[in-house]
């Protein structure tokens, strides 16, 4: 088995466990966007709030990623964590 894949460089990289299976997350972050407004002030397009997007969670050494399998309560859950600690930096 390979083993885990270095992180892409525009992405952020985030260790999670879960339900005791450590996992090697990477993460694309979006920054806050404020929306359009029209002249008068009035929204055009909406605000965006800063994100992140799991790409993909690897169990720890080896090269199977397996986020398309995680149930999205954990995906929001590893996402929340990852844009907390990455402010934190």
């Amino acid at each position: 088995m390979k083993p885990t894949p270095n992180c892409p460089r525009d992405l952020y990289e985030f260790k999670a466990i879960v339900e005791d299976v450590e996992l090697v997350c990477f993460l694309e972050y979006s920054p806050a966007e404020k929306g359009s407004t029209d002249s008068l002030g009035a929204p055009y397009e909406p605000d965006f709030e800063e994100s992140m997007t799991l790409n993909n969670a690897y169990i720890a050494g080896t090269d199977v990623d397996i986020a398309h399998m995680l149930l999205q309560s954990l995906v929001d859950h590893i996402e929340i964590s990852a844009l907390e600690k990455y402010n934190d930096r």
